[in-house]
């Protein structure tokens, strides 16, 4: 009688071993041992899945000596690309041309998104193509007068657009 109570409790430590095991490994199927005592979440983090969103900070060399040579050079290894001059305006045309003021040559830390508004300055909208990962730039109705040539094409007051490939 007393070996089959033993065998009883076994039985059931045994099972409740299993049971706690079983849910623990599911619990944990999202992390991933790092270290001896450190786990991590396997789950890309948010500057991952918003590439705009990550952190920069960066120092242009004495080499780069336009806004555009800077652009270009914050979004080398962002995923992200300057859309053709082609298909933006002549303000942005002629902003992107003008050299890189000194204050700007030392940026961060900060966003992607912010040090892209930073180097154009407030006169332009940042124009993002999530699609194709395109930035351009576009001058705001307000600022329009001073380039009479210009027509602006944004009838949005977002600060953001999603802009067409052309």
């Amino acid at each position: 009688m007393k070996n089959h109570q033993q065998l009883k409790r076994c039985a059931l430590a045994g099972f409740l071993c299993l049971n706690f095991l079983s849910t623990t490994t599911t619990s944990f199927a999202s992390t991933v041992m790092v270290g001896r005592y450190l786990s991590i979440a396997a789950i890309p983090v948010p500057s991952q899945q918003q590439l705009l969103q990550q952190q920069i900070q960066i120092k242009f060399s004495q080499n780069v000596f336009t806004v555009k040579q800077a652009i270009q050079g914050i979004l080398q290894f962002s995923g992200y690309r300057l859309a053709n001059t082609k298909a933006m305006g002549n303000a942005a045309k002629a902003m992107l041309n003008l050299p890189l003021p000194e204050v700007d040559r030392t940026l961060g830390p900060t966003s992607l998104e912010q040090g892209l508004m930073t180097l154009a300055g407030k006169p332009f909208y940042l124009l993002v193509d999530p699609v194709h990962r395109l930035i351009a730039y576009e001058i705001k109705p307000q600022y329009a007068a001073l380039f009479p040539d210009c027509r602006p094409q944004i009838t949005n007051n977002n600060k953001k657009i999603t802009i067409e490939r052309t």
